[in-house]
């Protein structure tokens, strides 16, 4: 830990991740701001999940993979659906559950950071332009309780 604006506080990078985009172009690789995360349900504690997820400066919301969500025991459609749009126009539905979030220090196996908000599951498969992905995290549900810099393409730099 260190001192951050008379707060104590703690300071986590992250590496970039080479991803191949298999649907488009198998022999061409993106490098991506993707993160280890933690996932949970607030009723049941004991049981989380560690999904990679895309830290996206771009979207309003996260929203993660409804298989995780049935996993962590939520009835995903059990709530009002919403939309989120993206770019070009593309759509997919999501249904807001609270959740709990993690974000670990992954070389010492310790939580750094836990928090309860709003995400949304998707009740379909995440679109073929998205290829391997699990997780998007927006500015509900991520940003709004973390400060993040994006230092491409060597880290992603996380403090509380």
């Amino acid at each position: 830990s260190s001192k951050c604006r008379q707060f104590t506080c703690w300071i986590m990078n992250f590496p970039y991740a080479r991803v191949t985009d298999i649907s488009r172009f198998p022999n061409y690789k993106r490098t991506l701001p993707w993160i280890r995360f933690g996932i949970f349900n607030p009723l049941r504690p004991k049981t989380t999940i560690y999904p990679l997820g895309l830290v996206d400066s771009g979207s309003d919301i996260t929203f993660v993979t409804h298989e995780i969500g049935e996993q962590l025991g939520y009835d995903i459609t059990s709530v009002k659906k919403g939309e989120v749009i993206g770019i070009g126009g593309g759509n997919i539905d999501v249904y807001f559950h609270k959740v709990g979030i993690i974000v670990e220090d992954i070389k010492n196996n310790k939580d750094l950071y836990k928090f309860v908000d709003l995400i949304g599951f998707t009740y379909k498969d995440f679109p073929l332009s998205m290829p391997q992905q699990t997780a998007i995290l927006g500015t509900m549900g991520f940003f709004n309780h973390l400060n993040i810099c994006f230092k491409f393409p060597a880290q992603i730099t996380i403090t509380q």
